[in-house]
């Protein structure tokens, strides 16, 4: 029998060696994958805290309305109410937080007023006055780093906000 010689495999050339493809691919997609589980976690963030502002600011505001005793009594006050329904660090959210507290004689002047920002104000009437609780909360982002990757500066926070309109209760 003739020696043959074994003929050895050729060794792929490495543009058509595939080996590790799924690796680089993954590598160009797993950015983008984080941040978009980063931002839908956000945006999941972002609901529970306009509720819960939302929340706050309707229990704060019952009070003044029902004319309770523990009623806030100045702006300082109410945000003291409204940071503690809200939770979390209350030195933060005092510096996040600002309301206005507004009496109105009609309900025609106080929609007027309603998309105004809140200016600090606190005026909680009497009995039979209408109210309006303005509160914005600025909520800073945990993803802004998209943004400044670009090159390009944008907001790095949010302002939340919550808006209420009510007729006191004719308290004694």
């Amino acid at each position: 029998m003739p020696y043959a010689p074994r003929k050895r495999p050729r060794k792929p050339s490495f543009r058509r060696d595939t080996r590790g493809a799924t690796a680089v691919e993954f590598a160009f997609v797993a950015p983008v994958l984080c941040f978009a589980l980063l931002s839908i976690v956000e945006i999941g963030m972002l609901g529970m805290m306009s509720s819960g502002l939302d929340n706050a600011v309707i229990e704060a505001a019952r009070r003044i309305r029902t004319g309770r005793d523990d009623g806030a009594t100045s702006a300082a006050t109410f945000e003291d109410e409204v940071c503690a329904t809200l939770g979390g660090d209350v030195s933060a959210c005092h510096t996040r937080l600002v309301i206005s507290v507004q009496k109105y004689s009609k309900f025609f002047d106080a929609t007027a007023t309603v998309d105004t920002p809140p200016a600090g104000a606190f005026d909680k009437g009497g009995p039979g006055d209408i109210i309006i609780v303005k509160a914005d909360y600025v909520w800073p982002l945990m993803t802004p780093f998209l943004v400044t990757a670009f090159g390009r500066s944008g907001p790095m926070s949010v302002t939340l906000g919550s808006r209420i309109a009510f007729k006191n209760e004719p308290y004694t």
